[in-house]
């Protein structure tokens, strides 16, 4: 028995690891950092804002030429600018400003000479989304962004994945080549710095984009006289977090936060990192691709940054982070990584309807946005996507990241980032999950239907104990998975709790039955391991006995000694048994050590003191220990699934696609079943059937739907491998049920069971399985004049069924008959006879005899083949038993151990309540 210990053990094991998942992370990042490093920080921030207060458009220009030697001025020259706005102070060469990761640094710096690149490749970007606007526009026209926008989703909160090129820069920068400590003198950087986090080296790969965009206090509108002005005048806070993935490196996905502005007439967006090395967001409207997004951005940033200092001010902490930070952990093993630099330009709505004008088409897209957000009922009809083209620059690491999408690459490659927005994907994910809630209905109710027909011992003895665990073992990690969601759920905890509801429901409902699946076969497992241990116990002996055959050492004869001749016995008391039958053992015990010996110990009892023997057998198995083992076997499964994220994209695939395998092979373990007890059905088809098309679903949605709430990238194949896979099982269990559980399998690879469709012949032993010398079952043997007349009915036979054969049982049928049979015993007779033997004759030539037998279920007729052994028809009696027809004519009856015979579905009803012979009530192997 174990140990009550080991289940306090599994339990307390079950809590810390609980406890280390979900318990908050009480450390203060403000008391760990020291108060010097954070009053600097504070002081480099606020002076960061200043300089963004101060400079103007054409401040920072780090890519223009250095100035040449002035010509000669002649009468017909006018201002010259260096940007393009007239401002003679700005032909002054490259410029810098005075902020981190923005000055001029002694030796190389940031690959700043690409800056212009950025900027033209986002005009590039916009000009595509509105093609129709923007023909004639140069790129140097300041102006361009007050012709391009509209017919664009005003709020981008929203989730966007495709697939990205990298493009290299124009020049090539590594770490080795920045000085970081003239860069950032306030932070502490390692020596011998060689490479960088978040850098890439691939040439394509996959991106997700989640923005968060805020519409309350972070907003900024510019208006002249009170009117408001065209081009970009609306700017909005904005935030992002980019998961980027390189198809050509080895490590998984890493995840990055960036800050910036979305400018909503545009529709445009422009967003940047942050660090110790490079203030991004200070810095952010100087990267903008004109001077109107300039303007709108630095008075933005004016006032949210200076909110956000104001209020680390006053706090008793100041700055204890980076709050424009962005890293997503806090220790990814890199002390410095890639910066980012990203422009986003939404593109316009694909709607059904066109609208005669621009105001009408931004009405209703502010009406869409609305019911979206504040539902009303209002009929919307089909939501349009989320979709963007995103230009991603990195100013340090020196490359480009362009989304793929025309016009550069076709459809099929890709349609740039595609999405949905939130309020969307909410409504998305509530649907699915109700979806998936149903599908869990629809599993119980498969189940319950089920659980009535495995209602006694000896339907439920067929099941077989791992295809009901798999089941039960994947609704487990279902309920753990929607038990987590549920925890941080909010517009989804109803469907979240639908579901928790119908996966322990589920689950508790499985785990019922497998537990009296689990009593039920107790037996069975006690045998197997009786047999192991004979086997052991044998192959000791073997040992043993081969040892003891070796040649003894030579000795010297010794002479022989008189033995001792051994005591008389003593007389057996007799056994006296009390009328109940019952002997106590402690009684006897007690019996013993007072010295009665009239009644003697079993064979069984132990003295007090004595060790018990090691072959007596080990007590039963609890269930609570199984369902022990499942809990483990589910923590490691997440603890491994949870290991699996950080795994590159082909591994983590893989083992996404092996799990699946593994839990869709849920009947491969009853078609052993079937094999190993020679069952041909344990489940109905309606189960088996429902189960696997249900349980397929959840693999169709990830597998085939782009837009699936995980955004998991769709695999049709391996979703074609995993239907076909339970269609091939299916398919086996059906030429069970029709061909026998063992059809086709070897002997030797299965132990003996008894068959309860063999092929009769005239010498059929029933016991030696279809040799000499026992007979065919009761009620189809011959005797010495015929047939056994053990059926009423045998002369209700057709022209084929063969009765009453020879002239002398003929003889005996006409003298017990009265006078109508008697009269019949003429001409008429005579003719009877002879087309019987005819037939006889024919049957003989084929080698098969059709004979019939009363059932003694349903008292019905049944008629049976029987093949003849005589030397001319033994190949077509061969081919006959082993040929399709043979094979569906033996599963119309059923031969007992005990010889009786009876139609298959009367005795399948009735094993499915006894394991006993209707007749004689002798016990019946289990089908």
């Amino acid at each position: 028995m174990p140990s009550q210990n080991s289940d306090v053990r599994a339990l307390l094991i079950v809590l810390i690891l609980l406890w280390v998942f979900f318990s908050p992370d009480g450390s203060d990042p403000a008391s760990l950092t020291p108060p010097e490093i954070a009053h600097a920080r504070q002081a480099r921030f606020q002076g960061a804002l200043d300089v963004l207060n101060t400079t103007r458009w054409g401040d920072f220009a780090p890519d223009a030429l250095p100035p040449s030697p002035p010509a000669p001025p002649t009468e017909t020259d006018g201002p010259v600018d260096g940007i393009g706005n007239g401002d003679g102070n700005h032909k002054q060469g490259p410029r810098f400003l005075n902020i981190t990761g923005f000055s001029q640094l002694d030796g190389k710096g940031y690959a700043w000479e690409d800056l212009g690149r950025f900027r033209n490749r986002c005009r590039e970007w916009s000009r595509n989304a509105f093609p129709s606007t923007t023909v004639g526009r140069l790129d140097d026209d300041d102006s361009w962004e007050r012709s391009i926008g509209g017919g664009t989703w005003k709020n981008a909160t929203g989730t966007l994945h495709g697939t990205w090129v990298r493009r290299p820069g124009t020049v090539v920068r590594q770490a080795a080549g920045y000085n970081l400590s003239a860069i950032a003198p306030g932070a502490t950087w390692p020596s011998g710095l060689v490479e960088w986090g978040r850098n890439i080296s691939g040439d394509h790969g996959k991106i997700e984009l989640r923005i968060d965009e805020d519409e309350g206090d972070g907003v900024y509108e510019e208006k002249v006289e009170g009117k408001t002005s065209k081009g970009a005048s609306l700017a909005r806070e904005i935030q992002a977090v980019a998961t980027i993935q390189d198809d050509a490196s080895e490590a998984s996905s890493w995840s990055l936060l960036l800050h910036g502005v979305h400018w909503p007439r545009q529709g445009a967006i422009l967003l940047t990192t942050s660090s110790e090395k490079f203030d991004g967001i200070f810095g952010l409207p100087h990267l903008a691709p004109g001077p109107n997004f300039f303007h709108t951005a630095q008075h933005l940033l004016n006032q949210t940054l200076g909110k956000i200092i104001q209020a680390r001010e006053k706090s008793k902490y100041g700055f204890p982070g980076n709050p424009w930070g962005s890293r997503m952990e806090d220790d990814d093993g890199f002390p410095a990584q890639c910066e980012y630099v990203m422009y986003l330009q939404l593109l316009p709505l694909e709607l059904s309807r066109r609208y005669e004008s621009s105001q009408l088409l931004e009405s209703y897209i502010e009406e869409l946005e609305r019911e979206l957000r504040h539902p009303t009922g209002a009929p919307v009809g089909r939501i349009p996507d989320l979709r963007a083209s995103m230009v991603a620059w990195s100013p340090d690491c020196s490359f480009f990241l362009e989304s793929k999408g025309p016009p550069e690459f076709p459809s099929v490659d890709g349609e740039h980032l595609v999405g949905m927005k939130e309020d969307m994907f909410t409504y998305t994910a509530k649907e699915w999950l109700i979806a998936f809630a149903a599908v869990m209905l629809g599993q119980i109710w498969l189940f319950k239907a089920q659980m009535k027909q495995s209602s006694t011992p000896s339907t439920t003895g067929r099941v077989s104990f791992w295809t009901v665990g798999t089941m039960l073992f994947a609704d487990g990690m279902i309920f753990v998975t929607a038990c987590a969601w549920s925890l941080n759920a909010t517009v989804t905890l109803l469907p979240c709790l639908l579901v928790t509801f119908a996966a322990f429901i589920s689950m508790f409902i499985e785990g019922a039955f497998l537990s009296e699946v689990w009593k039920i076969q107790e037996p069975e497992r006690r045998i197997r391991e009786r047999e192991r241990e004979q086997a052991a116990a044998a192959a000791n002996r073997n040992a043993s006995s081969s040892a003891s055959t070796a040649p003894p050492p030579t000795t010297q004869p010794q002479p022989l000694a008189t033995q001792p001749a051994p005591p008389p016995a003593q007389p057996r008391q007799p056994i006296i048994v009390p009328s109940d039958g019952d002997i106590d053992e402690a009684e006897q015990l007690a019996n013993l050590l007072s010295g009665a010996s009239a009644l003697p110990l079993p064979a069984t009892a132990r003295t007090p003191g004595q060790q018990p023997p090691s072959n007596e057998p080990r007590p039963p198995t609890p269930f609570s220990t199984i369902t022990g083992r499942f809990v483990l076997a589910g923590l490691f499964l997440l603890f491994l699934s949870a290991v699996a994220t950080s795994w590159p994209s082909h591994i983590r695939s893989f083992y996404v696609n092996t799990l699946s395998f593994l839990y869709c092979s849920l009947w491969v373990p009853q078609i052993i079943r079937n094999t190993q007890r020679n069952s041909r059905q344990a489940f109905s088809w309606r189960f088996m059937i429902g189960q696997s098309f249900l349980r397929l679903l959840p693999f169709a949605y990830f597998f085939l739907r782009e837009d699936n709430v995980l955004l998991a990238d769709p695999d049709p194949f391996a979703f074609l491998v995993l239907v076909g896979w339970v269609w091939i099982q299916l398919w086996v269990m059906c030429a069970q049920s029709v061909l026998g559980p063992r059809f086709g399998v070897p002997r030797g690879w299965v132990r003996e069971a008894w068959d309860y469709h063999p092929v009769l012949r005239d010498d059929f032993d029933l016991e030696g399985g279809g040799a000499k010398g026992m007979g065919l079952p009761i009620g189809l043997a011959r005797t010495g004049t015929g047939l056994s007349s053990s059926s009423p009915t045998e002369e209700r036979g057709r022209s084929w069924s063969v009765v009453s054969l020879t002239g002398t049982g003929t003889a005996s049928t006409a003298e017990a008959g009265e006078g109508s049979a008697a009269a019949a015993t003429g001409s008429a007779g005579g003719a009877r006879n002879r087309e019987r033997e005819k037939e006889k004759e024919r049957e003989k030539q084929k080698g098969v005899t059709m004979r019939s037998v009363d059932c003694a279920i349903c008292r019905e007729l049944l008629e049976v083949p029987v093949f003849n052994n005589n030397k001319g028809s033994s190949g077509s009696s061969e081919s006959a038993a082993s040929g399709i027809t043979g094979v569906f004519a033996r599963k119309a009856y059923m031969v007992t151990p005990c010889r009786h015979i009876f139609h298959t579905n009367c005795l399948e009803g009735w094993m499915k309540y006894r394991l006993q012979c209707p007749i004689c009530r002798e016990e019946l192997p289990p089908l």
